[in-house]
């Protein structure tokens, strides 16, 4: 049975809207995780469109990975344009069994999270394939307990090209940028925002277009390959290519589901969930995606702003008391911010000028360990 076919998503759309909360669709979803050829069946579920390269480009690739590497004997149920939950929903999907694997981004959920959000420091990461590795290889130590709190286990992180600026007006300078409402993420990114005198509106991505549209909006803070898919060109005409930050995006997984696999198994799911983030890097964030992703705004009509070094180091001055600000205020709750920061500093130096080939071979190689315990 497809998922995909419109007809069966308004049958299941006029079922689910008819339950109250999240966890009362999990009934209709469960049964028996197991077929008849003792493969195991696992549910991956999005609020993203199957159009979209999130699903497309990045999931559908790695599923086809796994099914290679595991010999078949990992099987998915694919659940996407947010039919069995929304974009803000993935922790309460997991925790009431909806969902076996999904998106659960800590910048949706940023009062429950601390050290983590120091993944969005300003000009941190040089691209998203060294975010994303970084960003696994700090979790163990320093952002386990922060995620695992919410009743899940970590999957992996993909992260974010570059948060850049498509605006209505064109923006050169931060300056430019007081008074406007834009388009936001939580933590760090929305605190980018209002230090340079910006009005932070925190809104998923699917739903930034219609916002963006009505005037709710005057900018809007996202990856190009995002602009690209959710058609922003057709609003927004500008587009500043500063490299503010990287969203650093984490998925989650069921624990009752992981710790119920084979142990063979479960070590083959874990070492392949460290390559999904270098998958986004390649297919969607990076490489010749965030090429085709700037081509598509500029055949919409998008006139693309590249900041001199100057105004680029205005950014820069600008941003630069938030890392600051960041280490104080975790140090005040005892956290150990400041070393979390050095040592993303220099864990992000360590791959400096790497290619995406460099990275892949990496993670394929040297899988960070300690995400979970296996």
């Amino acid at each position: 049975m497809t998922h995909d076919d419109p007809r069966t998503v308004w049958s299941r759309r006029r079922v689910l809207a008819s339950l109250l909360g999240v966890g009362a669709v999990a009934p209709f979803v469960r049964g028996n995780r197991n077929d008849a050829d003792g493969a195991v069946l696992m549910r991956y579920t999005a609020h993203v469109p199957n159009s979209h390269g999130l699903y497309a480009r990045c999931f559908v690739p790695w599923r086809d990975i796994v099914t290679e590497e595991t010999g078949g004997r990992i099987r998915w149920e694919h659940y996407v344009d947010g039919l069995l939950h929304g974009a803000l929903d993935g922790f309460k999907a997991v925790a009431a069994g909806v969902t076996d694997y999904t998106h659960a981004y800590a910048t949706y959920q940023p009062g429950s999270f601390h050290l983590t959000h120091g993944l969005q420091l300003p000009f941190l990461f040089q691209n998203s394939g060294v975010a994303a590795l970084v960003s696994e290889e700090l979790y163990p130590e320093y952002l386990k307990g922060e995620y695992e709190r919410m009743g899940v286990y970590l999957a992996h992180c993909d992260s974010t090209t570059a948060y850049d600026i498509m605006s209505k007006t064109p923006i050169r300078t931060p300056d430019q940028m007081r008074g406007l409402k834009v388009r936001s993420t939580g933590g760090l990114m929305a605190d980018i925002l209002r230090q340079v005198g910006a009005i932070p509106v925190v809104l998923a991505a699917a739903e930034t277009y219609t916002a963006f549209q009505r005037g709710i909006l005057d900018a809007v803070a996202v990856s190009a390959p995002d602009m690209a898919a959710y058609r922003l060109y057709e609003t927004g005409k500008f587009y500043l290519r500063i490299r503010l930050t990287h969203t650093v995006i984490q998925y989650c997984l069921n624990p009752r589901t992981f710790d119920r696999l084979p142990d063979d198994l479960r070590g083959q799911l874990y070492n392949l969930y460290r390559v999904r983030g270098q998958v986004a890097n390649r297919n969607f964030y990076g490489g010749e995606a965030l090429e085709e992703a700037i081509e598509t705004l500029e055949d919409g009509g998008v006139e693309v702003i590249d900041p001199t070094p100057d105004e680029r180091q205005q950014w820069r001055d600008a941003v630069q008391p938030l890392e600051q600000r960041f280490i104080d205020l975790n140090a005040a709750r005892g956290l150990p911010a400041a070393r979390f920061v050095q040592e993303a500093k220099e864990r992000a130096a360590v791959y400096d000028g790497w290619t995406d080939q460099q990275l892949w071979d990496h993670v394929w190689a040297r899988p960070t360990p300690g995400i979970i315990t296996l």
